[in-house]
């Protein structure tokens, strides 16, 4: 059974002070059996000291004792014994007579008093226990300090229960009223749970309290006396309406009646502590003593023996040489008392202090964009410096800063053209494409100076380079041919359109543009310039010297000191080009990771849907799929443009061509036609070679042999990230298709690719082995490719590999297309797997279709690839024997036999022959 709350007077239960109304309980319990003592209860103001000891007397009172009451106040003028005298004189039983002390003289007020109390108090406790209730000593007069003591240790025996409520004492008395506590059962008061509050507000409200009104009590801060006057005052002022028995709230304003409140307590401080108090309520945020009285003019000196007082009233906190107020809800109040213009001049004011005393723009950015007026430029500087810091960490709170700069600034400010581009970039990193580009549409209407529109018009560029690449050259030109542009602005306009033209498939060109910005042009406009290179150089399927530029580029940015451009992905795909698919999709993750962390979400966006297409060149079709498919859900307007088509549309369409996903294969070929009208290039030829594909699936020959010629047109790679291996593809569908010039053409340049790269290497002699279909470059291609990170490039290798073989008769047929069955298998790659089931039945082998949906097959716990060795090696054979026969290097080998020790726990051969055997003869 729960425990009833104490109430007195028929007023609302006492709530979340059930553990110290327990211990007051047995503490008067203790008294009637004539067992004295003294309980010391503390707490800040508004903790609920006052009503506690409200709820001691009524306790008191209820059991048939004797309960005398009195306080202190904080009053500069304050009566000797004040606290003492009001406790005996007043009651239903007055112990002295309040006419008694006027008939002593002053000089032996002290001494009589002193005596009077004690006798009067033994006198009544003689005839019975006693309870004395003083409230507020910290504020106690000095006389009252001094007799407190003698009283308790010489009725110490005598059956009196004092309860002595104690707040933050003032300096000057501190120790005396921590002596004065030390021999007491001290009983703390904190704020109240969250549990407390709620009771508390259904108890004032009559209704249960909903998020707003929980919401709103929270400000209280579990302070019981500022949450009772809170709910009062908004209930008072109409502003708790209660629906279905639930009560609601709206308004942050601090109601009439807590301002009351706290300008009462405002009011019992000195005049300097008060206006000190006053001012202090505009800081938002702690202040350091050096602060407040710059802001205040009262001398370092002296501000401290304010701050004092004003500690010591409740108002005022200090921790590691820091100020603030002890409840923010008070400030609010205080600060509510203002007027309005004195609080606002005083807060632009506070700006200007904080900065002074080493504060940060950032720090102060929320004052002063609420603060300063138009026209202040100081402000607009401040503001521009501050979302320039918050770009990489908190672009939406950057754009808001940068908007109320442009306020500030006024249409015909000096710096508005640059504000304004420095507004459409932070809208940009945070998403807003659509609002960005309307507000750079906006300004570019007006009147601009040639550098500014310029400017603008390369911010422009940025802006819209991955939806458009095309546009972006535009803007590019568009600024260019601005008159009277300066040399640093322009080498940066040069070097954006040569990447854009690059990202467009204008190969050629974007060379010969990057070629015009010079060498010693600004690290960002180089570093532009030479990824412009690297990416033509990856469309004309050179992996190796897109890298060496691309090295360079983040080279030339690191040597600037300047950080790396969130969004540029290329370095990622350039690495899949190459083969090297492990380092590009920890590349990938690591772009998706800073993107999110700096909240940049393009380039987040742009980092999502380049994994995508990473996935599906590891061969984890269903995992591309899905993330191809979330990214263009998350991606915004970014979701429509030229980087979503040749990133997560083409990794979407090439899984579901691979799966065997029919309803994938029609968005595929209507994903394909639709890009095939793109303005760029590159898009058009992507969008052909998707609809080319998807063509092949559904065995239209015909469509095959027109949109392959399409998609490999004018010598460019399908894509703004192309590559290598499609070499094969080509060549096969372009046999298929009665096309043996272009297949010859696909062999021409497979054979200009890197030789010193192996996975180059073994592509060049694929392509060329379908050409005659011949078996030892086709074998040697298998070869090559047996440790690349490509598993569906391996798999198709063997295919082609088996079935020349077998057309030839030859034995190893089976075991390589076994190979590439398990490699397809594993990918998921549903269509692949029946076509090589096909070609295995043909030789007389069957197997059963099985899956793992992309993550890994086989059986005993092992892979497919790892059974294989497993069983060669429980034949007898070395691991080079195992290598040529499963057309593997001897490394991929013993890799697989470190697996196999691994998950079976096993350390020798003979533990892995006799683990066969059992799983065998099961």
């Amino acid at each position: 059974m729960r425990r009833v709350p104490w109430t007195s007077g028929g007023g609302s239960p006492l709530r979340g002070r059930e553990a110290e109304s327990a211990a007051l309980a047995d503490r008067l319990a203790a008294l009637s059996r004539g067992r004295g003592g003294v309980v010391v209860v503390e707490g800040p103001p508004g903790s609920g000291r006052t009503r506690l000891l409200a709820e001691v007397h009524a306790r008191a009172v209820a059991a048939g004792l004797p309960c005398l009451r009195g306080s202190a106040a904080l009053d500069r003028l304050a009566v000797p014994f004040g606290p003492l005298l009001e406790a005996l004189c007043n009651g239903p039983a007055p112990l002295l007579d309040a006419s008694e002390p006027r008939l002593v003289r002053p000089a032996g007020l002290r001494s009589w008093t002193l005596q009077e109390a004690r006798a009067r108090l033994a006198g009544a406790a003689a005839r019975g226990p006693l309870v004395v209730c003083l409230d507020d000593v910290q504020w106690c007069d000095s006389a009252t300090l001094a007799a407190l003591p003698v009283l308790l240790a010489d009725l110490a025996d005598a059956p009196i229960l004092w309860v002595l409520s104690v707040g933050p004492p003032p300096g000057a008395v501190a120790a005396r009223v921590e002596a004065l506590c030390r021999g007491g059962d001290r009983i703390v008061l904190g704020p109240l749970t969250a549990r407390a509050v709620a009771e508390l507000a259904a108890d004032l409200l009559g209704a249960e309290p909903g998020i707003a009104v929980l919401r709103a009590a929270g400000r209280a801060q579990g302070a019981p006396r500022l949450l009772v006057e809170l709910l009062r005052g908004l209930a008072e002022e109409g502003r708790i309406t209660v629906r279905d028995g639930i009560a609601t709230t709206d308004g942050d304003a601090v109601p009439r009646r807590l301002c009351e409140l706290v300008r009462g307590r405002l009011d019992q401080v000195s005049p300097s502590a008060r206006q000190c108090v006053r001012v202090a309520s505009v800081f938002d945020r702690a202040f350091t003593a050096a602060e407040l009285a710059g802001l205040t003019g009262v001398p370092v000196g002296e501000i401290a023996v304010v701050v004092e007082e004003a500690g010591g009233a409740g108002f005022l906190a200090g921790s590691d040489g820091l100020l603030g107020f002890r409840h923010d809800l008070v400030r609010q109040a205080i600060s509510a008392m203002l007027p309005s213009a004195l609080r606002r001049c005083l807060r632009r004011q506070a700006v200007d202090v904080r900065l002074a005393h080493g504060g940060r723009a950032v720090d102060v950015a929320a004052e002063l964009a609420e603060t300063a007026a138009p026209g202040d430029h100081r402000a607009v500087d401040l503001l521009r410096r501050a979302a320039e810091d918050l770009a990489a960490t908190a672009p939406a709170r950057a754009v808001a800063l940068s908007r109320r700069a442009l306020d500030l600034a006024g249409p015909d400010g000096p710096h508005t053209a640059q504000i304004v581009a420095e507004t459409v970039e932070l809208l940009w990193r945070d998403g807003r494409y659509a609002e960005a580009r309307q507000r750079a549409e906006a300004a570019l209407e007006g009147f601009l100076t040639p550098e500014a529109e310029a400017r603008l018009r390369w911010v422009m560029a940025r802006l819209v380079g991955h939806a458009s690449p095309a546009e972006a050259v535009r803007q590019c030109r568009a600024g260019l041919a601005v008159a009277g542009v300066s040399a640093g602005l322009r080498a940066s306009l040069v070097a954006t359109e040569a990447l854009h033209l690059s990202r467009s498939g204008y190969t050629t060109r974007a060379i010969a543009v990057a070629g015009r910005v010079a060498v010693d042009a600004d690290a960002a406009a180089g570093a532009t310039a030479l990824a412009a290179l690297a990416r033509a150089e990856l469309a004309r399927l050179n992996p190796s010297r897109a890298l060496a530029f691309q090295d360079e580029a983040e080279a030339r940015v690191a040597r600037a000191s300047r950080p790396r451009a969130l969004e540029d992905c290329a370095r990622a795909f350039t690495l899949t080009a190459s083969g090297q698919i492990d380092e590009a999709l920890r590349e990938a993750d690591e772009g998706v990771g800073a993107a999110r962390q700096a909240g940049h979400r393009p380039a987040e966006a742009l980092w999502t849907m380049s994994r995508a297409r990473v996935l599906l060149d590891a061969g984890r079709l269903a995992a591309a799929r899905a993330a191809a498919d979330a990214a263009l859900s998350a991606a915004g307007d970014l979701g429509s443009g030229d980087f979503a088509d040749t990133t997560a549309r083409y990794a979407f369409g090439r899984a579901a061509v691979h799966m065997g996903d029919e309803e994938g294969v029609r968005r595929c070929a209507a994903e394909g036609a639709r890009m095939a009208s793109a303005e760029a290039p590159a898009v058009r030829r992507t969008g052909n070679w998707l609809a080319a594909l998807a063509a092949d699936a559904a065995g239209d020959t015909a469509r095959v042999a027109e949109l392959i010629e399409l998609a490999w047109a004018d010598s460019g790679a399908p894509g703004m990230t192309p590559d290598p291996a499609d070499l094969v593809v080509l060549a096969r569908l372009a046999l298929r298709a009665e096309l043996p010039g272009l297949a010859a053409e696909a062999a021409g340049r497979a054979a200009e690719l890197d030789a010193e790269i192996p996975f180059l290497r073994g592509v060049a002699d694929h392509t060329r082995g379908l050409l005659t279909d011949d078996p030892d470059l086709l074998l040697q291609a298998v070869k090559l490719l047996g440790e690349a990170e490509r598993p569906l490039v391996r798999a198709s290798a063997a295919e082609d590999a088996g079935r020349v073989l077998g057309a030839a008769g030859d034995p190893a047929a089976r075991e390589l297309l076994d190979s590439a069955l398990d490699l397809y298998e594993e990918c998921g790659a549903v269509r692949d797997a029946a076509r090589v089931r096909r070609r295995l039945r043909a030789l007389g082998v069957r197997r059963a279709a099985r899956f793992s949906g992309g993550a890994g097959g086989g059986r005993w716990g092992l892979t497919a690839a790892e059974v294989k060795v497993a069983l060669l090696v429980a034949q007898g054979a070395t691991n080079r024997q195992v290598a040529e026969r499963l057309f593997l290097s001897s490394h991929t080998v013993g890799s697989h036999l470190r697996h196999i020790f691994t998950k079976w726990n096993i350390t020798s051969r003979v533990d892995l022959t006799r683990r066969v055997l059992e799983r065998e003869a099961a």
